[in-house]
């Protein structure tokens, strides 16, 4: 369904889009009479809106329904960020997969900085639109240092560089994970020693060739839901 980014976003009557949000629908996409929008405030409000009117400067919705979502499974992303076009894919996917934060990590073998904050948010609400997300994540510039690592019951990592460990099944829909993705060359030594340190930390290094950045951001978001997929079916 086609969907728009509204931050204010509450419950009324009618809704009216104008300026940069008008032209996008009108113009780019070309929204018609009677379609239903999807507007999303990316904190868990969703309300479905009818085009009752389009005019040279405005669109004109009715409300129709409202529900309000609720995190289902609570996953942090720590990010080593890898090069421009890589990274704004792994922004993408992450908002695409529910994540609640992106810590952007400068590793050592990292190759660029931080995109601009406009940039980060123009991305992320791209993603959120497109994949009706409930959720936009918050994007936090950070260090492996910074990370509070007891905050989480279980952290992943896909390190292609160090031997698996044995994955724990049980883990609650409820309680923090945290997926941990390196830069195209991979983490350092010294990354390597004090990342494998971390308490509740679990190596998976894949039979595969090595992959790219954003690929393995959605294996492993893959490998953390198919777990919670399994507790829930056991439960």
């Amino acid at each position: 369904m086609r969907a728009l980014f509204q931050s204010s976003l509450v419950k009324q009557d009618t809704y009216s889009i104008k300026d940069d949000s008008f032209h996008y629908l009108a113009n780019v996409i070309r929204i018609e009479l009677k379609e239903e929008l999807l507007l999303l405030n990316g904190q868990g409000l969703k309300i479905l809106t009818r085009v009752e009117s389009i005019n040279k400067k405005e669109i004109a919705l009715s409300f129709l329904h409202e529900e309000t979502d609720v995190r289902r499974y609570t996953f942090d992303l720590a990010l080593g960020m890898p090069k421009k076009e890589a990274l704004e894919l792994c922004l993408k996917q992450a908002t695409e997969l529910g994540f609640r934060n992106i810590f952007l990590v400068r590793s050592d073998y990292s190759q660029m900085r931080a995109p601009e904050a406009f940039r980060i948010e123009k991305l992320l609400i791209s993603a959120l639109e497109q994949s009706n997300s409930s959720f936009l994540p918050k994007v936090v510039e950070s260090t492996w240092e910074s990370i509070v690592w007891n905050d989480y019951t279980r952290i992943l990592m896909l390190d292609s560089q160090s031997s698996s460990g044995q994955l724990k099944v049980k883990t609650s829909f409820e309680k923090p994970q945290l997926l941990i993705v390196g830069p195209e060359g991979g983490f350092s030594p010294v990354e390597l020693t004090a990342l494998h340190s971390k308490p509740g930390m679990m190596i998976v290094n894949l039979p595969t060739p090595i992959l790219r950045t954003p690929t393995a951001l959605a294996v492993g978001a893959g490998i953390m839901l198919e777990n919670l997929r399994n507790c829930s079916s056991e439960g």
